[in-house]
């Protein structure tokens, strides 16, 4: 069995055209308990960390098999609750169907129930299997960078949440994406901020980016639990993508 990386994902070979994907994201001190720094209810965080994992397996357009849960809380009180969070994740997954299988996503996980802790924390784990993964579009000179969503961290994700302002990338604008003609690649975007992907894409496909004159908060900002995601693609499928995406879309550059 051959492994590799692919940027945030793990590669696992089983044969010549049959891989497994590994995705993973943590999350500490952000929940309901005495420590935690940030106060969010428990559904809230198992959705948003387990959604980080299904989009970085969704945009490399493998398909999610088993989500593997490492609570580091009780299970009667908070483990139940960020459970609650991880099925509705997988439920708004499955509501879209652009697939033509039927999928079981399969959960399994731990709890800890030893030791009272005082601060949440997760880990999250996404198994899924793709064939033939690298056999997509060549990325051209002309090809345009596009921003969905909007880099969003801490509380601005819950105000959007809880006011439904859209400007979150969701499962239905990512699957869309995934089928589109003319969209060659997807990277979600977390922590380090558009640019640093931009960055990673340039150095996956060994091509420049001309960045086009953008806010610097957009560019800069962290985008937290993957709350926007950069599509490269073909210069004449942009207005198509406009056309079947809801969501804002921003122009963020071209492959030179």
């Amino acid at each position: 069995m051959h492994v590799s990386k692919y940027r945030d994902l793990t590669l696992l070979q089983i044969d010549e055209s049959r891989y497994f994907t590994i995705a993973c994201d943590s999350c500490g001190g952000i929940g309901m308990s005495e420590l935690d720094i940030v106060k969010v209810e428990e559904s809230i965080v198992g959705y948003l960390t387990s959604r980080v994992c299904l989009f970085e397996t969704l945009a490399f357009r493998a398909k999610p098999t088993l989500l593997i849960n490492t609570l580091c809380v009780e299970m009667e009180g908070r483990g139940k609750l960020i459970l609650s969070g991880i099925k509705q994740a997988i439920k708004e997954y499955n509501e879209v169907q652009f697939f033509n299988e039927a999928l079981d996503i399969d959960i399994t996980g731990s709890t800890e129930e030893n030791i009272p802790t005082l601060q949440t924390a997760l880990g999250i784990t996404v198994m899924g299997e793709i064939y033939q993964p690298f056999e997509r579009p060549h990325v051209n000179k002309g090809d345009v960078t596009i921003l969905i969503g909007y880099p969003k961290v801490g509380q601005e994700v819950l105000i959007d949440i809880n006011e439904n302002l859209n400007e979150i990338i969701n499962f239905q604008s990512l699957k869309q994406l995934t089928v589109l003609p003319g969209v060659k690649d997807i990277l979600p975007v977390g922590s380090q901020g558009v640019k640093y992907e931009l960055k990673q894409l340039s150095k996956t496909h060994n091509r420049d980016i001309q960045i086009y004159e953008n806010e610097p908060t957009l560019l800069e900002k962290s985008a937290g639990p993957a709350t926007c995601v950069i599509a490269v693609v073909d210069r004449n499928h942009i207005q198509k993508v406009q056309d079947s995406i809801s969501q804002q879309i921003t122009q963020l550059g071209e492959i030179i």
